[in-house]
């Protein structure tokens, strides 16, 4: 890849293996540009220290302009040997003939030297000593100025060539290169390549294109490989920006059901609000009706203290308590008889099997031991204490006929003492019962019979009242519940609501941001792809001049070609009578 940056020397590369014998056919065309056919001697001061200080300051910046390999300095061309000389020469005929060697078949270096100089015209006279030994007095210095005249007539020579043949362009700066002498060389390179049988090499081609791109001012490979690949992502970007266009409708569908979905909450959100409006209307018409509730109840216990107060007023008086520790001492006795009972047939019962535990019984004494278990119960156990009733059995010694009487006896005994008891407890018992008669009849003149009727209706009425209170507090409990799960119902779907629109808020923003993100985006490819319009619309007309300018510097090269070759052909055949003449004027001196 060529560097349009580095400097670029004017004149021709030196080809190192080429080789010619002889004088080429192509110096003698150049030898009439150098200077006139008869040159006068050129009268130099080559005594003069100045003028050979200049000669050599002079020799070494045209050394150094035409790229001269070896290493160069006032002291080394003070004093020179001949191999330097030698290379010196052989450069500065090069630069009219590239192909020129020194060295050839036949012929010694100086002699060459000399040839060379009196072909090209000049007009002293250069001796072979002054050239092998350049260490003699005056030699070099008329070495160096014959040097410097070939280099005078070099330039000249340049000069004339790329004024008359290598003319600029209208156009082209005056400090560039010549595109005509670029071309030239590049075809003369071309042409003697070919004719000696070489390979053209890459590099070549490559130098001198980069050297006329350098002259019109034409892109290089990486500008325009930049260029294609910049165009490519133009065209890649155009797509994505189809495909911003699709995403930017989707996203705009997607806003719009965004949108929708906002209002049909928004609508929710109207809905729940009006229901929990009805449902805290519902709650003050509830907090009413138990307020009523709470009233009645305090007037219900308002209602039973004072018929709790009238019955403990009538506690205090004694109404009631008489028949209540009555009906308390009737069940205390009737627990403690049947109990007595209890035990005492218990006590019979468990004789009997001790007595028949102990021998046979006789079926008279068997009845008369039931007798006295019977008559050991109360009310007629002291009796049969008293009448030392027992249970008799066949213990050993038991005699009938002395122990049967006694038992009669004791028997009758026992009967008078029961009857006795008896009418005692017949009397105790008309008593009772006159005492009975008495308190129920000043029961019945009293009014208790009537405070305890109202009572009892009292207490059913309260009873009536603690079920509608139940009631009426368990509905009221059902209701707090149902009123508060519905309202936790409600809240927690009024907060899924909320947070559904906080998404839905937030969803918006990073759509709206997007579609700003997008909307920026496509505005800077819009620009972007304008920016791009406006560079290609200034690089369009700058291809166009260029492919101008290479059709007529195509033509200018043809016509430039054709005088040149007439030139050429002219020159040619002078040389050819010069040299003709100076073979001739040769031929006679020896």
């Amino acid at each position: 890849m060529c560097d349009l940056t580095m400097p670029r020397n004017f004149s021709l590369q030196p080809e190192r293996k080429s080789r010619m014998t002889g004088i080429p056919s192509n110096i003698k065309a150049r030898t009439s540009s150098v200077g006139p056919q008869e040159q006068k001697p050129v009268n130099r001061e080559v005594k003069s220290k100045a003028n050979i200080t200049k000669m050599i300051g002079s020799l070494i910046q045209f050394l150094e302009t035409t790229d001269y390999s070896n290493s160069l300095s006032p002291k080394i061309l003070h004093s020179p040997n001949s191999k330097e000389i030698f290379s010196i020469f052989e450069h500065l005929v090069r630069q009219i003939e590239p192909s020129f060697r020194i060295e050839n078949d036949g012929m010694k270096a100086e002699e060459v030297c000399l040839n060379y100089l009196k072909i090209l015209g000049y007009p002293n006279v250069l001796s072979k000593h002054h050239l092998l030994a350049p260490g003699a007095p005056q030699a070099w210095n008329s070495v160096l100025a014959a040097f410097d005249w070939f280099r005078e007539e070099t330039e000249n020579a340049n000069d004339a060539i790329n004024f008359s043949v290598f003319g600029y362009d209208d156009d082209q700066d005056t400090e560039e290169e010549p595109l005509n002498k670029i071309i030239f060389h590049l075809k003369s390179v071309i042409f003697k390549r070919r004719r000696e049988g070489l390979d053209i090499f890459p590099s070549d081609i490559e130098d001198y294109r980069c050297r006329i791109n350098r002259v019109l001012n034409a892109p290089s490979e990486d500008d325009m490989k930049k260029l294609y690949d910049r165009l490519n992502e133009v065209d890649k970007e155009m797509n994505s920006i189809n495909n911003v266009d699709g995403e930017e409708r989707s996203l705009r569908t997607q806003l719009a059901e965004t949108e929708f979905s906002l209002k049909s909450l928004d609508e929710k959100l109207r809905d729940h609000e009006s229901q929990i409006a009805k449902l805290k209307s519902l709650d003050e018409e509830r907090t009413e009706v138990l307020k009523e509730l709470e009233l009645k109840n305090k007037e219900a216990e308002q209602q039973l203290a004072t018929v709790r107060a009238k019955v403990k007023e009538q506690e205090d008086a004694g109404y009631g308590r008489l028949a209540q520790e009555y009906i308390m001492l009737r069940e205390r006795v009737d627990a403690r008889l049947h109990a007595k009972d209890d035990l005492i047939k218990e006590v019979e019962q468990k004789e009997l099997d001790y007595t028949r535990s102990e021998g046979t019984i006789a079926p008279t004494l068997d009845a008369y031991n039931r007798l006295v278990g019977s008559l050991r119960k109360p009310p007629f156990s002291q009796i049969t204490k008293n009448c030392n009733l027992e249970v008799c059995t066949y213990r050993k010694g038991f005699d009938i006929a002395k122990q049967l009487p006694l038992l009669v006896q004791n028997v009758k005994a026992c009967v008078e003492q029961l009857t006795l008891a008896l009418t005692s407890k017949e009397q105790r018992l008309s008593e009772l019962v006159e005492r009975l008669e008495t308190l129920q009849s000043s029961i019945d003149s009293s009014e208790l019979p009537d405070v305890q009727a109202k009572l009892d209706e009292v207490k059913i009425d309260l009873a009536k009242l603690d079920e509608l209170l139940a009631e009426e507090y368990s509905a009221h409990t059902k209701a707090e519940e149902e009123y508060v799960s519905l309202c936790s119902h409600r809240a927690k779907e009024l907060e899924q609501l909320k947070k559904q629109l906080i998404d839905d808020e937030q969803r918006q923003t990073e759509l709206s941001g997007k579609l700003e993100e997008i909307i920026q985006e496509r505005v800077k490819i819009t620009s972007y792809i304008e920016n791009i319009s406006q560079q290609l619309s200034v690089f369009v007309p700058y291809i166009e001049s260029y492919f101008k300018t290479k059709e007529s510097a195509n033509r200018t090269w043809q016509m430039h070609i054709n005088i040149l070759r007439e030139e050429v052909q002219s020159a040619a055949r002078r040389i050819e009578n010069k040299v003709r003449k100076a073979l001739e004027e040769n031929s006679l001196s020896e």
